[in-house]
């Protein structure tokens, strides 16, 4: 027997003799659903790798699993053996709401000659891709559910479709698939392609609807990483998991949306404790939970797609500790309903990990769940962790132990996930054992083919079909000064530089007049709206800028170098529109396109970075509270406020106010070609009655690339095309440009020195320009002892970098803009705004003279104020250029950037030769969602995956040494923290080492295919 068998045979009993709570027995009140129902639950190999980043993963050995009862007597039956004949797999049950058929969704390979109804000469039932399959039951003799019927509703070859469930009243399957329906023939730039995620991985799962026979696919979400697990709620919406991966942001949160993709948006857990929302389903709708949902919460991996179970109440709380209104408790919104056994984190789980709860509407609360126990390995042999030690427990929890230490432990936690099924009762806090697994198998997803209530029907929503006609949607904030709890477009935001003379604060306050709302105080927004008084002139907001994501193209060789140094993917500017006084706006977008919104200062630098993408289906006029708002009860601006006119607006434009309109529906509704997004950020104050005392327009703001009032404050330099801004083309020649009457004052003049500050146009060691690297990489922090100073953060050694002068990290407790945050931005602007100290100690603001020399040979030269170097038009092209986050290249398609769109280098002699050396050396330290946000490079075990990120680290075929993917690991130290490193992870010469090196040299000589050929 080999060291695998015998791990998995060990986890296998362990589990079937663990009996959790202390219960045991196979009574129908304590085990069993309520009138003996059946169950339905899918094998899985243990094999398989689970990550919720993974999307379609798969391993041979899955299947569809009928139970005849939840009990660990009851019979059990393989389904779908016939067709998988044991090297398929099988995932994601669903049942219909009279508990008489099941959707799921099956992959099995071409060779399997089975066929569906299985009939020689049928129609072949494996297409080699995930399919949607149903199980239909309703003719099945009593007593004999595994006598039904499949029906095969997709036959995808070429892609996958995963997580089906059924609408109500036979309308259909709504299903997760990376087909892209729609998106995949409308990506940004006039572009063809199958997009990757934000991770440059696998093929974008959005959310698509199918008729019951399953015609008529349509796109229904455009995320631009994986939404998942989707379910339909009582009151017919849907709800999902959406990974949100924008800068730092690196999470899945609950999100809700009608059946045809409108009325998006986040339900739960966008700012709330714990990573990763998964498998959200409604509590029993008539029981005492009623209209809470529970949800699996864990982080991005490392556990096998297991952690804890949450009850979220969605309804009382838009965040943790966030209430809907003031009738409710400050604290609460979700509780973890084992009395946190379980962990949602990656450290040793002492109670075991839970995945895909299933709660019961039965009337009795209870949840059948996948669960294993706490296993871990000693010398190879799978233990409980009843029998660890109270140093092995410590040395196990200890983060600190790097990743090289820990592969030399005895005692490891990486036992097999053999997920068993269990009942478990959250009023007795037992677990009962329903079924066992295998030898080498997990049971996962387990359902109860029970009738319940079927929830109501959602209608389309009704579109303004002029736009529908034109792609187009159109969007509407009522304020964006009406923010959430967390301030985000708050005075925090803002420093005394923002602040007009006589202005002491930006966003005056006071007592919402809603008595519902939990906030103290609000925006002011009669004040800032009113001309005659002070605070209309202190208001921050110019504009939103629009911007639409920029999608990886899957398969593409080299972009990670063309990304740059980045949390953040390409993107490109779709234009702006003016913030009106009273903080609202409104604008017509692209329809079915990842979308964000940033507002903007009048020096067209954004207050903060909108890290999660929006999205408006083509008719739809969507309409939110807020910039960040609360979620919950009225808007701001709304009531007595929005129907509230000061006098000091312009008379003829405020007569023609109707009821609840903000001042941006007054204005587009007069105007409707200001619904358009314009090229340039240009201001001018239409609502200040100039005629009345006191009263004093805003000023006019016209930043242009070119045809500026003043020609000096034109580009120069090349200007962006279609809002796409690179590096190299746009940003770089800012420094080389000629400045002073003599070139004195060009930036290159005084900036050329490689031990400080080059900002010369020379190609360094990654292939990037020197400049690039220097503004966007801080430098390494040096401790006492002359050493540079690391730290390790969950395993990983890292060197601590001090500020760079372009700050790229952008989440949730860092949501400013980055060019207002970047230490760049200050010495540019001459103003201290949001890079905080430690910036300003590592690049102070340049003397204002500088002497070399002495005595008689000294000479005192005079440093240029830097404030006054660059014209608006330069500052608002490097304001967008750090504000997009600051990306080499932001056009994978450009000519220049390395990019090959299709990649040479062959996937099959990969996963031979190249995934095993990569699994073995790096993957402990490459996974998603470990502490260094910058690790991009992710590794997880996903075939599909795992060959599209390496793509990435490859950009010169014909040089393997050269790529980053074989020369960081030869380099010693690797990872950088690593300073006791002798030998590198990958030695030159070495066999791993030759054996990427072949498959990299392999594609020398093939034929790249032009730029966006290959994609449909």
């Amino acid at each position: 027997m080999n060291t695998k068998t015998l791990l998995c045979a060990a986890l296998a009993t362990l589990l079937a003799a663990c009996s959790g709570g202390g219960g045991s027995g196979d009574s129908a009140d304590t085990l069993t659903v309520n009138g003996d129902v059946p169950l339905v639950y899918v094998k899985r190999a243990t094999t398989l790798g689970m990550n919720p980043t993974d999307g379609t993963n798969s391993a041979a050995g899955g299947d569809l699993m009928l139970r005849d009862k939840s009990s660990p007597t009851a019979t059990e039956h393989n389904l779908t053996a016939r067709f998988t004949a044991g090297v398929g797999d099988a995932s994601d049950p669903e049942v219909s709401y009279d508990g008489k058929k099941v959707v799921f969704a099956l992959k099995c390979p071409t060779a399997n000659t089975a066929t569906i109804d299985g009939t020689p000469g049928g129609a072949r039932a494996c297409t080699g891709r995930w399919n949607i399959w149903e199980y239909d039951m309703s003719a099945a003799p009593a007593g004999k559910l595994n006598e039904g019927v499949f029906r095969r509703l997709t036959a995808s070859t070429s892609d996958d479709d995963v997580d089906p469930v059924y609408l109500p009243a036979g309308r259909g399957v709504i299903f997760a698939s990376n087909r892209q329906a729609k998106s995949s023939r409308n990506q940004a730039l006039g572009r063809a392609y199958f997009a990757a995620d934000e991770y440059e991985r696998e093929r974008v799962l959005n959310l698509h609807s199918m008729s019951a026979a399953g015609a008529n696919v349509q796109q229904i979400t455009f995320n631009q990483s994986h939404d998942r697990n989707p379910v339909i709620r009582p009151d017919g919406t849907i709800m999902f998991s959406r990974w949100e991966h924008v800068g730092d942001r690196n999470r899945f949160a609950v999100f809700k949306a009608k059946p045809d993709g409108t009325d998006l948006f986040v339900l739960y857990g966008a700012h709330s404790p714990g990573n990763s929302y998964l498998h959200p389903r409604d509590m029993d709708p008539r029981g005492a939970n009623k209209g809470q949902v529970l949800s699996s919460l864990m982080p991005l991996s490392g556990t096998q797609e297991g952690g804890s179970m949450h009850l979220i109440n969605a309804a009382s709380y838009s965040e943790f500790n966030t209430p809907a209104n003031t009738t409710v408790a400050a604290a609460g919104g979700q509780v973890e309903i084992t009395g946190n056994a379980l962990s949602d984190g990656r450290a040793l789980a002492l109670g075991g990990r839970a995945t895909t709860p299933y709660p019961l509407w039965d009337g009795t609360e209870r949840v059948l769940v996948a669960w294993r126990p706490c296993a871990v390995t000693r010398n190879g042999v799978v233990v409980s962790c009843t029998t660890l030690t109270d140093d092995e427990k410590a040395m196990l929890a200890d983060t600190n132990r790097t990743m090289t230490v820990r592969a030399t432990d005895s005692v490891r936690d990486n036992a097999p996930a053999a997920y068993g099924i269990w009942m478990y009762d959250p009023t007795q806090r037992t677990w009962l054992i329903v079924a066992a697994p295998p030898a080498g198998y997990m049971y996962t997803d387990p359902i109860a083919l029970q009738a319940r209530p079927e929830p109501n029907v959602v209608e389309p929503t009704t579109v303004d079909p002029t736009l529908a006609a034109q792609d187009l949607a159109l969007i509407e904030v009522r304020s964006v000064y009406d923010t959430d709890g967390l301030n985000r477009m708050a005075e925090q935001m803002f420093t005394a530089a923002d602040r007009p003379e006589g202005c002491t604060t930006s966003i005056p306050l006071t007592r919402p007049a809603d008595p519902m709302d939990t906030r103290a105080q609000v925006a002011d927004l009669g004040r800032m709206k009113n001309p005659a008084d002070a605070a209309y002139r202190c208001a921050p907001a110019r504009w939103v800028r629009a911007i639409r994501a920029v999608a990886p193209p899957s398969g593409s060789m080299g972009l990670r170098l063309a990304i740059g140094e980045t949390d953040f993917e390409q993107q490109q500017i779709l234009g702006y529109a003016p913030v009106e006084p009273d903080g609202s706006f409104k604008l017509q977008v692209p329809a079915d396109v990842p979308l964000a919104l940033s507002i903007v200062d009048s020096e067209g630098r954004a207050i903060q970075t909108h890290t999660n993408w929006i999205q408006v289906r083509p008719g739809e006029r969507r309409t939110c509270d807020g910039c960040h708002s609360p979620r919950r009860g009225a808007a701001l601006n709304s009531g007595t406020v929005v129907n509230t006119l000061p006098e000091g607006l312009v008379r003829a434009l405020a007569a023609q106010h109707q009821s609840g309109e903000t001042l941006a529906s007054l204005r587009t509704r007069l105007n409707p070609a200001a619904l358009s997004l314009q090229a340039d950020a240009v201001f001018t104050d239409t609502w200040a009655d100039t005629a009345r005392a006191g009263v004093t327009a805003l000023p006019a703001v016209s930043l242009r690339y070119t045809g500026n009032p003043t020609a000096t404050d034109d580009l120069a330099t090349p200007a962006p095309v279609n809002g796409v801004i690179n590096y190299p083309e746009h940003i770089q020649p800012l420094w080389t440009r000629a400045r002073g009457t003599a070139g004195e004052h060009t930036c290159t003049a005084c900036h050329a020195d490689a031990t400080k500050l080059d900002l010369r146009g020379t190609v360094g060691g990654s292939g990037r320009l020197t400049s690039y690297e220097e503004l966007l990489i801080g430098d390494p922090v040096i401790g006492a002892d002359g050493r540079p100073v690391v730290r390790v953060r969950e395993g990983v050694p890292e060197l601590v970098r001090g500020a760079p002068l372009v700050e790229t990290s952008s989440g949730a407790a860092n949501s400013a803009g980055q060019a207002r945050k970047s230490r760049l931005t200050e010495i540019l602007w001459g103003q201290n705004l949001l890079a905080g100290g430690a910036a300003r100690t590592a690049h102070p603001n340049p003397p204002a003279t500088v002497t070399t020399g002495t005595g008689e040979t000294a000479v005192t030269v005079t440093i240029p104020d830097h404030a006054t170097l660059l014209n608006k038009a330069e500052k608002r092209l490097l304001a967008e250029w750090m504000d997009l986050g600051g990306q080499y290249y932001n056009d994978p398609f450009d000519a220049n950037n390395g990019v090959r769109s299709v990649a040479p280098l062959s996937q099959a002699t990969f996963l031979q030769q190249v995934q095993p050396v990569l699994r073995a050396s790096c993957a402990g330290c490459h996974q998603a969602g470990l502490g260094n946000p910058r690790n991009r490079f992710v590794l997880t075990g996903s075939e599909e995956g795992d060959f599209n990120v390496t793509l990435t680290m490859v950009n010169d075929t014909c040089t393997p040494a050269n790529n980053p993917l074989l020369s960081r690991p030869a380099t010693v130290p690797h990872p950088a923290g690593e300073l006791t490193q002798t030998t590198a992870l990958l030695p030159v010469g070495s066999t791993a080492y030759t054996q990427i090196a072949n498959w990299i040299a392999q594609g020398c000589s093939a034929t790249p295919a032009a730029a966006g050929q290959g994609r449909r």
